[in-house]
């Protein structure tokens, strides 16, 4: 049977994807089936204590296992048999795909780190938006589970991936969201600012009504905002801040918007 996206994950004897070995394989389908789970024999590695302290896989449950190799097969049946395949970091996977002769360029890759990244909207040092960790990444979408175990990661990847959909298609038709939903307005980091900003008192309302929101924020001096409301919905927001007067939705808007939610 064709499935639209399988879903891989690696745990290995270490993080270089040109050299270490898999110790266990799993991967599912987008229904979050089980099409592969199992640990796995290294044959040049006998002894990984950094990357057992992460994942637990120690030599002695391994000993008695088949190698990766056993799989490759396997593997390459599942993923002849999908859309598109889904990693969280797919560089790592792919780096160790090649390293066991299979053929990467055969088959599409998706990585929802990528696409979180511009969700949770931290800027890295040299510009662009920073690339989140699975743990990060599943507790921004509320989802639970015990990392660095491959079913468990694969299982916290599709959840993220669909999350991820969802949410791109609730913004596209979100452009002017109802009160109660105004964070799909903001990156995670102006959120957090935001509340912040709240928690501390340092909101003002100036003017309220079911039409129209003026307050002023006391940051580095004090910055007033404008909410246009319409039946509502958030017709327009403004900030006299300079993040603002670039274009972008600022933290002191944020403030406001804890504040007449409250």
């Amino acid at each position: 049977m064709k499935n639209k996206y399988v879903v891989l994950d690696f745990e290995t004897t270490g993080i270089n994807k040109y050299y270490d070995e898999v110790v266990q394989v799993a991967i599912i389908n987008q229904n979050e089936e089980i099409l592969i789970n199992e640990l796995c024999k290294p044959k040049h590695h006998f002894t990984w204590v950094n990357a057992q302290k992460i994942h637990g896989i120690s030599p002695a449950v391994v000993k008695d296992k088949p190698s990766f190799e056993s799989y490759i097969e396997m593997i390459k049946n599942i993923f002849d048999s999908c859309d598109f395949i889904v990693c969280y970091n797919v560089a790592f996977e792919q780096g160790i795909l090649k390293n066991y002769g299979i053929n990467i360029d055969k088959y599409k890759f998706r990585d929802p780190m990528k696409e979180f990244a511009p969700i949770y909207g931290e800027v890295g040092y040299r510009g662009g938006y920073k690339w989140q960790s699975l743990s990060t990444c599943a507790k921004y979408f509320g989802y639970n589970f015990k990392a660095h175990d491959a079913l468990e990661d694969v299982k916290a990847t599709r959840f993220c991936f669909e999350q991820i959909k969802l949410f791109n298609i609730n913004k596209e038709s979100m452009s002017q969201p109802y009160l109660d939903r105004w964070k799909l307005l903001f990156k995670t980091w102006i959120i957090e600012r935001g509340m912040k900003y709240y928690e501390d008192g340092k909101v003002e309302l100036i003017y309220k009504n079911d039409e129209r929101v003026v307050a002023s924020v006391d940051g580095n001096t004090k910055y007033m905002v404008l909410i246009e409301i319409d039946k509502n919905k958030i017709k327009k927001i403004a900030c006299d801040c300079p993040h603002a007067s670039k274009g972008s939705n600022c933290k002191h808007m944020a403030a406001v918007l804890f504040k007449i939610n409250e």
